[in-house]
């Protein structure tokens, strides 16, 4: 192969309209695409660099609430685990669910315009000492003033627009892959998340009980990104007919890579090699791993590694490429519990902190930490999903 390769910005858009259900092409012209409502642009803003825009001045985002640096507690509850002691347990006590944020300001639930800018439009062409030339983004206020000028023209208020940038050259990097991954694995039964059971960039767990229970519950149709368990109430899901299609508990790991070559890469620090590393860690609680990144079939990964990983990628026309991995190994019950804890804690949220004292039967004046994650913790989550039908009147 004489050249690495990247996404392009056009084949990245076909690739998005394919996959990810909630976007229609903007037929005004305006932008590029609507996100047909607000949770979906939210979730793009948790897993991306794409970010709402408010002003000339500022921007602002959404955050996970599991991320190994982002616990959004000032309290956390940690496992003893080595491979997870950087990654917070998030009980929840008195932080906001997300589904706040759309009580507060209603118009989050609206449908989105998701701007996804061409850099090389406000990039200079360079050289570097060997020759190689390269691409430097110059003028990035030009970004923000121009579509500015474009969503005020049709009166559209900026808050409703999400701006996603490409690299100074029209491609896109891991955070487009991280994205693309999580969509496609929540369309298949999994919870979706940045809580690590070891190395790695995104990780998925199929936890089939507890996807039947929500789906019962009519609060899922399929997986989730772990942050849509806090929106309940807000936006309705439509009966669902999905049913998993494994007994099986599964947990993950995804590497994600910007360029072909790298997304093949069998070093320890790039693509098929990096996620073999985290996958035969027999400290770290993955039964089985993806690689993904662009423009790679199955065929172009080592033939000696084809059984043990999964392919998430595209063609040049912007398919999606999926290939399953074998399972490798049994999942390991004990983080299977802390997943399940995890799943449980980002469902509590969607109940005041009184509201979860009286579930577990204590007094929110007269309590202490001990007793508080205990019970959290020991929460069936038939009755925690009774309670939330309760409060939501469902």
């Amino acid at each position: 192969m004489s050249q690495d390769r990247w996404i392009d910005i056009e084949t990245a858009k076909k690739l998005l309209k394919k996959v990810c259900y909630f976007l229609e092409i903007d037929k005004s012209g305006v932008a590029d695409f609507k996100i047909t409502n607000g949770k979906e642009a939210v979730l793009m803003s948790l897993y991306t660099e794409a970010f709402f825009l408010f002003n000339e001045k500022y921007k602002f985002k959404f955050r996970p609430i599991a991320d190994a640096f982002h616990a959004r507690e000032p309290l956390t509850l940690i496992p003893f685990q080595e491979e997870v002691w950087s990654s917070s347990e998030v009980a929840p006590i008195f932080v906001e669910p997300l589904s706040m944020y759309f009580k507060f300001f209603p118009d989050l639930v609206k449908p989105k315009y998701l701007f996804m800018v061409n850099a090389v439009n406000y990039s200079k062409k360079k050289y570097d000492y060997s020759g190689k030339p390269y691409y430097e983004l110059y003028k990035k206020d030009k970004i923000i003033k121009d579509i500015l000028e474009k969503i005020r023209a049709n009166n559209i208020r900026s808050t409703d627009c999400l701006i996603w940038i490409s690299n100074p050259d029209g491609t896109y990097s891991e955070d487009f892959w991280e994205y693309v991954s999580g969509v496609v694995l929540r369309e298949k039964g999994y919870f979706v998340t940045y809580y690590s059971l070891g190395g790695g960039d995104l990780y998925a767990y199929y936890i089939p009980d507890y996807i039947e229970k929500l789906i019962k519950n009519n609060f899922l149709n399929k997986g989730a990104f772990i942050e849509e368990l806090e929106m309940f109430g807000i936006f309705n899901e439509t009966k669902s007919t999905f049913t998993p299609s494994k007994t099986k508990y599964e947990s993950i790991v995804v590497e994600a890579e910007s360029s072909e070559m790298r997304t093949r890469s069998c070093s320890e620090n790039a693509g098929v090699g990096q996620v073999l590393k985290y996958l035969l860690d027999w400290k770290a609680g993955y039964t089985s791993a993806f690689v993904s990144g662009p423009f790679t079939k199955i065929t172009d990964i080592y033939e000696k590694y084809r059984d043990k990983i999964g392919l998430i990628s595209c063609d040049e026309d912007g398919n999606l490429i999926f290939s399953e991995p074998s399972t490798y190994k049994e999942p390991s019950e004990d983080k299977i519990e802390i997943i399940k804890n995890l799943i449980k804690c980002s469902l509590l949220r969607n109940l005041s902190f009184e509201e979860r004292c009286k579930l577990i039967g204590i007094s929110p004046t007269n309590l202490n930490l001990n007793e508080y994650f205990d019970k959290i913790l020991s929460l069936d989550i038939d009755r925690i999903l009774e309670k939330i039908r309760e409060k939501l009147k469902i």
